[in-house]
């Protein structure tokens, strides 16, 4: 059945991720005030439950291209994330980021790309991408690498949640109030 076959190169594929990595992105959130996210397409929507579960975890997350999203300052985390690493977008946004003296956390599955140029991704997840395919994935264009952000966010978010007692109910009380 494919959900078997799609869990099977979750299992594969998060071996590649390892637990030095995961503490490094916590170490990278916890040394910065605000935190900022960006990608575009699913990996976008990725990026803003991370935000959001960041908010709800207490940070101060905004996701780039919102309205309400302040301009970046020095000292502010940029994370961004492009399967193929050459996103115009996202490579421009970690750009730009750079010159303004904000930090940029950069998770691709190219090694060699544009945004690896610009910054040395943190994390790596070789898989398919709309314009390559891969030995890891069976499945269509980028979903294993939009699978995997989800699964290293909330990977994260669980891990910065075990810190201290009660975490959840404070999570929940900043949960939306108006949906």
């Amino acid at each position: 059945m494919e959900l078997n076959e799609i869990v099977r190169e979750l299992d594969n594929t998060c071996a590649q991720i390892s637990e030095e990595q995961i503490q490094s992105l916590i170490d990278e959130i916890d040394a910065h005030k605000r935190i900022f996210v960006y990608g575009t397409g699913r990996s976008g929507l990725m990026l803003k439950t991370f935000a959001m579960r960041l908010m709800q975890i207490g940070r101060t997350a905004f996701v780039v291209g919102e309205t309400t999203t302040p301009s970046v300052e020095p000292g502010d985390l940029l994370i961004v994330a492009s399967a193929s690493g050459t996103t115009r977008s996202v490579v421009d946004a970690a750009a730009s980021a750079v010159k303004q003296g904000v930090d940029v956390v950069a998770i691709t599955g190219k090694q060699d790309s544009d945004l690896s140029k610009i910054v040395e991704p943190l994390i790596r997840i070789e898989v398919g991408t709309k314009f390559s395919t891969s030995a890891a994935t069976i499945q269509p264009l980028g979903s294993l690498f939009e699978q995997m952000l989800l699964l290293i966010f909330d990977g994260t978010i669980l891990r910065m949640s075990r810190r201290q007692e009660g975490t959840n109910s404070a999570m929940a009380k900043r949960h939306a109030s108006i949906e």
